[in-house]
């Protein structure tokens, strides 16, 4: 668990100005930036963890999420990090104001994704790694911008995060689409689920079910791009039957509380942007 002195930390150097940061920003997409958001790739304390942090950097992986908020409209400053957390965790900081990628977390992915030479059926390894660690920073994306923007969630908020990030993802184009949901559900459908009664007290959704709404969401957004789910047997067809209709609960729970807050403009661009290609 990340320590006490390494939140102050952490927490200190946010409020230093990020300068280069946010020049790195201005000199991928001028237009694209938000002044309210800056990021910062922490060096990791454990050697093995350099490498990643150099993989994550030159996938732009921070500059990217930048951009890809850029049009919310923020009440304050807000931060996005990567760092050692000392456990498997990505998470939302109310007190920071920072949406926490750990290279724990990175590390699991990397561990369960396909081979590059192996893909596991219909699943590339590049897929599952970009889109499994795009899910996962939309999720948290989704705890930001509830607290951020005060909105009103009914239900369990993990489920209200992870319907914001499938939501998210089919908003772009077809290949961002696919590349999120399937990269998101292939985590879940890798990390395994419950194995006694008391871990079903977890405030998250089990594994299994995480993995179902993932692919729902996307079917009912989009059921001619995302067929295959069902024609696979991945998707039962009782649950695709209604798959539809939880689509636009969600899209018109966003409609209602958080569209407000989106430049309009700024969305038309990233929604034009090519995003999530991986780092040669």
């Amino acid at each position: 668990m990340m320590s006490i002195t390494r939140i102050a930390t952490l927490a200190a150097a946010l409020v230093l100005p990020a300068v280069a940061c946010n020049q790195a920003v201005a000199q991928t997409a001028p237009s694209l930036t938000n002044g309210k958001i800056e990021f910062s790739y922490f060096p990791p304390k454990t050697v093995k963890y350099q490498a990643i942090m150099e993989r994550l950097k030159a996938a732009h992986l921070l500059e990217q999420m930048s951009q890809f908020l850029s049009p919310l409209r923020l009440p304050h400053k807000f931060y996005l990090v990567t760092t050692e957390c000392g456990k498997i965790n990505a998470f939302y900081s109310s007190d920071m104001r920072a949406i926490i990628l750990c290279y724990e977390f990175v590390e699991l992915v990397e561990r369960l994704a396909p081979k590059a030479d192996a893909p596991a059926g219909e699943f590339s390894r590049d897929e599952v790694l970009v889109g499994a660690i795009a899910g996962v920073m939309l999720h948290e994306g989704g705890h930001a911008v509830f607290d951020m923007l005060d909105v009103p969630v009914f239900g369990r908020e993990e489920d209200a995060a992870d319907a914001m990030a499938n939501f998210l993802a089919l908003q772009f184009n077809k290949d961002v689409a696919r590349t999120v949901v399937k990269g998101f559900a292939y985590l879940w459908r890798s990390v395994g689920n419950p194995k006694d009664w008391s871990e079903y007290a977890d405030e998250h959704g089990t594994s299994a079910q995480r993995f179902y709404n993932a692919l729902c969401t996307a079917y009912g957004g989009d059921p001619a791009t995302f067929k295959e789910f069902v024609d696979k047997g991945w998707l039962p067809k009782e649950r695709a039957e209604n798959c539809a209709a939880e689509y636009q609960q969600t899209r018109y729970a966003f409609i209602k509380t958080i569209l407000p807050f989106v430049d309009p403009e700024m969305l038309k661009l990233v929604q034009a942007k090519d995003w999530l290609k991986p780092a040669k």
